[in-house]
């Protein structure tokens, strides 16, 4: 594609098909790979595999699959497909699986056919395993079918266990069907994707097409978090698109407005709240930096404004750490308080008064400062009758000097 030769790309880092070169051992499939594969290799009936669509749970069947060695497992995988997924016809595709040529046409043929292989299977030192995704779309009739297969026993030991893969939904069949309610061994959920395994994922991703670092900023990849849910099949579609609206701008790397163009065009709204956290400002750019998140010691490339910010949060705690002497400043105003300083000095000087009688340079402070006293006085202290007078003599005095 022109889009891709663009950033010299050899081939598409967010296509959605199921290819195991993309797969990503997130911290939460790697949890529920260790636990599924507990289930299958104790030998469990049923093991339940769930999470929201587009959490990668197909990718993760397949790579439990492949992590079943042959030599130890018989492993089939069958993908429930709408309309076609009614009991006989996946019965026929067990069978085949297992090895029969020719599936019966009928239950009990079909029965009799897939308990002859299972102990097949068993003499040859194996366990078989049936791994059935999208498990959340078979009807009624299939599921106690399914659930009948794990009576199925040779040798007092049950032949084979199950491992049903599928949205939510799944969860709220099996728990209102009680022929299969009680065969659940094991359950798993799949959990979304948090920001630091968000970064590593879309990092992943760019490794494996070959990407030069810098594709998607920090800000692109911020907004990839806000709008993708924590869902690998989510990022891949915005990112997908985001990608060519940068292409289309003439630019060499994604931004946030195309990833928020790209989201406004396919009608995804922001998280709510489930994973992203409008709050966390661009922390996304503490784990996904230029391109490049890794999970092992990652060197950010702070923006200046954040480097200015953290200069001031290491100035005042250093400031912080100082210590004061209080009773010090304290003793040193009162001593100026009461000797004088050259500052209370100057103010004086510029305060006196001048009555252009005395010579250049001096001023009649003593007469002056007198008759202030006075006055202060006069006016603080409560006056009788008899004091009035001189209280008036005092004014005109004042006012001749």
């Amino acid at each position: 594609m022109e889009h891709l030769q663009h950033f010299g790309l050899s081939q598409d880092p967010f296509s959605n098909d199921s290819d195991l070169r993309f797969y990503f051992e997130s911290d939460s499939h790697r949890d529920a790979q260790r636990r599924v594969e507990r289930g299958l290799r104790q030998r469990k009936g049923l093991t339940l595999l769930t999470g929201e669509g587009g959490m990668g749970k197909t990718l993760l069947a397949r790579r439990i699959l492949e992590a079943l060695e042959e030599e130890v497992f018989d492993a089939t995988l069958l993908v429930m497909l709408p309309g076609a997924a009614d009991a006989t016809g996946i019965l026929q595709r067990f069978a085949r699986q297992l090895g029969a040529e020719e599936p019966a046409g009928d239950r009990a043929g079909l029965l009799g056919q897939i308990y002859e292989q299972l102990a097949i299977v068993r003499e040859d030192g194996r366990h078989a395993v049936l791994i059935v995704d999208d498990a959340q779309i078979v009807s009624p009739e299939v599921f106690s079918e399914l659930g009948g297969l794990l009576n199925l026993e040779y040798e007092d030991r049950r032949l084979m266990s199950m491992l049903f893969v599928g949205t939510p939904e799944l969860d709220r069949l099996v728990q209102g069907d009680a022929s299969i309610m009680p065969r659940v061994d094991v359950r798993v959920r799949l959990q979304p994707l948090d920001m630091k395994n968000a970064a590593a994922y879309l990092e992943h991703r760019l490794d494996a097409a070959r990407a030069k670092p810098g594709l998607i900023s920090s800000g692109a990849g911020e907004a990839l978090y806000k709008f993708g849910r924590g869902r690998p099949r989510l990022f891949n579609t915005l990112a997908d698109n985001a990608l060519f609206e940068a292409y289309l701008a003439g630019r060499q790397a994604m931004e946030a407005d195309d990833v928020e163009r790209a989201a406004a065009d396919l009608g995804i709204g922001p998280d709510p709240g489930s994973t992203y956290d409008p709050l966390s400002g661009n922390a996304f750019a503490n784990v996904f930096v230029n391109g490049s998140a890794g999970s092992g010691e990652t060197t950010l490339d702070l923006t200046p404004e954040l480097e200015l910010t953290a200069a001031m949060a290491s100035e005042a705690q250093s400031s912080s750490a100082a210590t004061v002497d209080l009773d010090s400043g304290l003793e040193d105003a009162l001593q100026d308080f009461e000797q004088g300083s050259d500052e209370d000095d100057e103010i004086e000087e510029a305060l006196s008064f001048d009555d252009g009688s005395a010579s250049p340079g001096s001023a009649p402070d003593a007469e002056i400062g007198e008759a202030v006293y006075d006055t202060v006085e006069a006016e603080l202290t409560p006056l009788d009758s008899n004091e009035n007078g001189a209280l008036d003599d005092l004014f005109v005095e004042l006012i001749e000097e």
